[in-house]
């Protein structure tokens, strides 16, 4: 018999070793892996957690059986999204779980959002059975292998790539500056890298940058390893509006893989937008060994 329990803080270390058993698994069929977790709970949620106490308790919800994990049910964004991560394809739980969650939302005059790899046939099965609706274009899963030799990089004259494991005490905000202008972003970015820096798998050397001549940062990516599985990740990536075109996001993304090589990662995952996303392009020069993509599932409102 299986029980759901919020996430505590209590059981953050036994959610962690669930992630990093379920990858590559979760990685592939939701997008998922133990980096993103840590971020999830480490990064930006934590101004949500602190303006409304219990959030991450609401939005992470444990299935336990006889005193294990067997899944975790998770809004990333505690909105209409969620995910439900298990270790492999479990059909019946995962029916289950959502089987649930509908009755809930519904219950609540909540809508309901799942993400999930298109080729995953047995939860697009679960979805057309619950009535979910697909757009076939929700983005994309770049794959890269890190077990080869990595192609080398240089800068631009008059730059120099860099990484927080070496940064400058005003390198921060400037990191905060490019992703704002890259992305468009009103919210806290200094706040939530900082949130980020205090999460336990924290890895300095893998927030790459290209410093420009006049000393701010053009280009940047962070990436994430688990040297567990050799499951690595890199979000996001980046390159401030004054200097595109110079391949500096090329340069930050090449300089993260070989930093995740040397932590023993095998596998990277770059996520996308759909076409004509201008990452995209990128990616695809960079050789990928995969791209698995993603559909949307939405639950018709009654």
């Amino acid at each position: 018999m299986t029980e759901s329990e919020p996430l505590t803080a209590g059981s953050l270390d036994a959610v962690v070793a669930f992630m990093r058993e379920a990858n590559p698994f979760a990685q592939r069929t939701w997008g998922w892996d133990t980096g993103r977790f840590v971020d999830w709970r480490w990064g930006s949620n934590t101004a949500s957690e602190a303006e409304q106490p219990g959030w991450f308790a609401r939005h992470c919800r444990m299935i336990v059986a006889s005193g294990e994990i067997r899944a975790l049910a998770v809004s990333e964004y505690g909105g209409s999204d969620l995910c439900i991560l298990t270790k492999g394809q479990e059909s019946e739980l995962v029916a289950r779980i959502l089987t649930g969650v509908i009755e809930d939302r519904r219950t609540h005059g909540r809508s309901l959002t799942l993400d999930a790899a298109s080729r995953s046939i047995w939860l697009r099965e679960i979805f057309t059975t619950c009535g979910f609706d697909e757009d076939p274009k929700a983005g994309h899963e770049w794959e890269f292998d890190l077990t080869h030799e990595l192609p080398s990089v240089v800068a631009p004259d008059g730059f120099t790539i860099s990484s927080l494991a070496d940064a400058q005490p005003s390198d921060l905000e400037h990191i905060a500056e490019c992703i704002s202008a890259a992305f468009g972003s009103t919210h806290d970015v200094r706040g939530t890298l900082r949130s980020i820096e205090a999460n336990p798998f924290f890895r300095p050397e893998l927030s790459v940058f290209v410093r420009s001549p006049d000393g701010r940062v053009a280009a940047y990516c962070r990436g994430t390893a688990d040297p567990h599985n050799g499951i690595c990740g890199i979000d996001p990536v980046c390159t401030h509006p004054d200097f595109q075109r110079l391949g500096l996001g090329r340069i930050v993304v090449l300089r993260c893989f070989a930093q995740q090589q040397r932590l023993g990662g095998e596998s990277a995952f770059i996520g996308s937008a759909p076409e004509p996303a201008p990452g995209n392009r990128l990616y695809r020069s960079l050789e990928p060994r995969d791209r698995v993509d993603m559909s949307s599932w939405t639950l018709p409102t009654r």
